[in-house]
């Protein structure tokens, strides 16, 4: 949020950011797919939608389905209190208008159960190309399908959405998104292995067509203003996964 509004040219009205008690699942999916975002995302507008968090795995739901947590979710209950990300992207889809939409995703849906990382389960991940797949759109994802996402040791953030910052910072208002995948890919393979011996590798997919992205260039024609509860630019959410 403090990227987008302090760097990256994003108007404060024009970004909705949900944290842990607000981060409910019906909030979530309302801003989302109802009352905020598709009302107002115009056809070439851009969307960031960024998500940190906890996920699920496929092989621990019946239905093989791969789920965001909120704030309220019942782990016990995921299909009932679980944000599917099947049904996430099929949203997205559907009811925002715009065609260029960026999902960056700071969620393993694997990892092993420690405080400090971002997974429920020891198990496999979920896909970058699973997610992205006839999106038309950009994915990032955290880590690989059999790797954690980890929190960083001694600073705020993950070790991911930390170096995405810093990549993002890293040409200026002239940093694309792949080069900035590129410089947080190496530097989070770097720091994850030398603190905690093991590897994770963020993962980018995508049909984006088109000249490559550059997220923090100032908007070629602003808009004016937004009311309350009705705007178009990012959606930001981190959950603490709960209040239990």
């Amino acid at each position: 949020y403090n990227y987008l509004i302090n760097t990256a040219h994003f108007a404060p009205d024009h970004v909705k950011l949900l944290t842990d008690a607000k981060a409910t699942r019906a909030r979530i999916l309302s801003e989302l797919g109802d009352k905020w975002l598709p009302r107002a995302a115009n056809p070439d507008d851009l969307v960031v939608i960024y998500f940190s968090g906890h996920g699920s795995p496929a092989d621990i739901d019946v239905g093989g389905v791969n789920y965001l947590v909120a704030y309220d979710t019942d782990v016990d209950s995921l299909y009932a209190t679980g944000i599917p990300i099947q049904d996430l992207v099929r949203t997205i889809k559907a009811r925002v208008h715009s065609e260029r939409v960026v999902i960056i995703l700071d969620a393993c849906h694997s990892g092993a159960a420690s405080a400090d990382a971002k997974g429920l389960v020891r198990t496999s991940n979920v896909s970058a190309a699973d997610i992205s797949e006839g999106t038309g759109q950009l994915v990032i994802a955290s880590s690989k399908p059999d790797q954690v996402s980890w929190e960083g040791r001694g600073y705020q953030n993950s070790v991911f959405t930390r170096n995405l910052i810093e990549g993002l910072k890293s040409n200026g208002d002239k940093t694309t998104l792949g080069e900035a995948f590129e410089y947080m890919k190496d530097k989070v393979q770097e720091e994850v292995l030398r603190d905690r011996g093991v590897m994770q590798t963020p993962v980018l997919k995508s049909q984006w067509q088109g000249s490559e992205l550059a997220m923090a260039l100032p908007p070629s024609k602003p808009r004016l203003p937004i009311p309350e509860d009705n705007g178009v630019g990012a959606v930001t959410i981190t959950t603490s996964g709960g209040p239990s």
